[in-house]
């Protein structure tokens, strides 16, 4: 699927996905609510990987806005990416990064996931960062 985030403003963003059997969604959000929360939830699905999380519901035709996220990964999803979009906002460090996943989930937390985490957070932050005002960040769901 691609996932294509639209810079409107420093306060709003629109989603466009289109998904691999060509339908698309498209939806606008106020980016302080909300993209930093669908970010952290890339990152997780993805370094995580959790296929049944918000990407991958979304991938099998769940809605943008929530409606129909009922992945078999999605409890998961939550609970990291949550505490995952803070720390984002503060630039937290991948040892902080490593200490909210013992608390959050401890039985997939070690060294290794914090630090792949870390990186792809700063990633994404950075490639946001970097995008200009109407133009588009690119992702692919999943990554292959």
């Amino acid at each position: 699927m691609r996932v294509a985030i639209r810079k409107l403003s420093d306060k709003r963003h629109n989603v466009t996905v289109i998904r691999e059997d060509g339908s698309a969604a498209t939806i606008e959000l106020d980016s302080k609510d909300f993209l930093r929360h669908d970010l952290a939830h890339f990152a997780v699905e993805v370094e995580v990987g959790l296929e049944g999380g918000y990407w991958g519901s979304v991938a099998r035709g769940g809605r943008l806005d929530g409606v129909e996220i009922d992945g078999s990964d999605i409890g998961l999803a939550e609970r990291i990416a949550g505490p995952m979009q803070t720390l984002m906002r503060t630039g937290a460090g991948a040892g902080e990064v490593l200490e909210v996943l013992e608390t959050v989930a401890p039985d997939i937390a070690d060294a290794d996931l914090a630090y792949r985490l870390h990186q792809r957070m700063r990633a994404l932050v950075g490639h946001w960062a970097a995008t200009k005002y109407g133009h588009e960040m690119i992702l692919v769901w999943p990554i292959q």
